[in-house]
C-alpha cells in the first residue's frame, strides 16, 4: 500500500477539526518479510492526535523503521492506516537518505524544494538552517552532520504539518546533537511529530507520547504520564551484574537492563538507602538515576518479556 495512492488519505482539514480529530490512526497493522511477520500490531490501536510529539523506541530490529515505512507508505502491509494528511502535510527524514552523490547540494535543493538554490525563500531558508555554505559542494563531500542539516532543511522547507524523523541525529557528538534538536524542536512547534531515537534524553520535556516496540510487538503506546502512573517508584539504581551469588538484594525487584548490567527499583528513599548500601558492601558500583523514560522504559520492557503485556 502506497501513500500516493492510498484512498485513505483525505483532503487536508481545518486546523479546528484536526483538534479532537486524529492525525494517524492505524488499527490492526501487521508486516510480513520472507514469510516472518517482522510487525506485528494486530489487535492494537494506535491513535495520534495533531501536536503530539511520539517518540518511537525499542531495541536494534524491534520494528521501528517497519513501522514508520507503513505510515509513510513505502512498504505494503495488513491492517488499517487511516492519515488525515497529504503529501504536502508530510516532511520526512529517514536514518540513511539515498541522494545521488554526484550532485552538488544546490541541485538536489532544486529538485526537492522545486525552486532554484537562488530564489529569495530557499536563501532565507539555507541561511536559517546554515545550508548556503553547503549549496556549491557535491553530495559525496558533505560530512555525516552537514547531510542530517541538509535532511532538515529539505525536510522543513514547505512547512509540513506531521514531521517524521528517523535516528535525526545518530553519529553525531554532543554538541551537534544538541544544535540539530534546537533546531527541530523550534521548528516543529505545534507541529506533529514522530520521532525515532535510540537517545532517550532527547523525547525529555518534549515528547508527550511513547511507542515502544520489541521484536515487532508493541509493548506500550500512550502517554508518558500513564507510563509514569503504571510504575510507581522513588529512584531506579543500575549496577554491573554480579559475578556469582549475591542475596544482598532479596525483597526488591530487579530488572536487566542489558546483558552486563541490572537495576534495582527503589520505592522510597529508605528502600534506596538499603539497596545502595548492599552494592556498596559488596564493592559493586552503583549508579542512580531519579525516574525517567530510560528507567521507564526497561521496566516496561522487563514486564513484556515476562508476560505482563499492555
Amino acid at each position: 500500500m502506497h501513500l500516493e495512492n492510498s484512498t485513505q488519505t483525505l483532503e487536508r482539514p481545518e486546523w479546528g477539526a484536526r483538534e479532537t480529530s486524529a492525525i494517524l490512526s492505524l488499527k490492526d497493522v501487521s508486516v510480513r518479510a520472507g514469510g516472518a511477520r517482522i510487525l506485528d500490531l494486530r489487535g492494537k490501536d494506535i491513535e495520534i492526535f495533531p501536536g503530539d510529539v511520539v517518540g518511537v523506541i525499542g531495541e536494534n530490529g524491534a520494528g521501528k523503521s517497519t513501522l514508520i515505512n507503513c505510515i509513510v507508505g513505502k512498504i505494503p502491509f495488513e491492517g488499517e492506516i487511516s492519515r488525515r494528511f497529504t503529501l504536502e502535510d508530510l516532511g520526512v527524514q529517514f536514518q540513511y537518505n539515498p541522494y545521488d552523490p554526484l550532485l552538488k547540494v544546490e541541485e538536489v535543493v532544486q529538485i526537492v524544494c522545486d525552486e532554484g538554490a537562488k530564489d529569495p525563500r530557499i536563501k532565507a531558508a539555507a541561511d536559517k538552517f546554515e545550508v548556503s555554505s553547503l549549496l556549491p559542494k557535491k553530495v559525496k563531500k558533505l560530512s555525516g552532520g552537514e547531510r542530517q542539516r541538509l535532511t532538515l532543511f529539505l525536510m522543513l522547507f514547505k512547512n509540513p504539518d506531521l514531521l517524521v524523523v528517523d535516528e535525526l541525529t545518530s553519529g553525531m557528538d554532543f554538541q551537534k546533537r544538541q544544535e540539530m534538536l534546537y533546531r527541530l524542536r523550534s521548528a516543529s512547534a505545534q507541529k506533529t511529530v514522530l520521532s525515532v531515537t535510540h537517545y532517550f534524553e532527547e523525547l525529555r520535556g518534549w515528547a508527550n507520547k511513547l511507542l515502544i516496540l520489541q521484536k515487532g510487538e508493541l509493548v506500550f503506546f500512550g502517554t508518558l504520564k500513564e507510563l509514569e502512573d503504571r510504575y510507581p517508584f522513588y529512584s531506579f539504581i543500575r549496577f554491573p551484574r554480579p559475578i556469582g551469588g549475591f542475596a544482598g538484594l532479596s525483597g526488591v525487584r530487579t530488572v536487566e537492563v542489558d546483558a552486563g548490567t541490572m537495576g534495582a527499583v527503589a520505592q522510597g528513599e529508605e528502600e534506596e538507602k538499603k539497596i545502595l548500601s548492599a552494592l556498596s558492601d559488596a564493592h559493586i558500583p552503583a549508579e542512580r538515576s531519579a525516574k525517567d523514560i530510560y528507567s521507564l522504559y526497561t521496566l516496561a520492557l522487563a514486564d513484556f518479556k515476562e508476560g505482563k503485556r499492555q
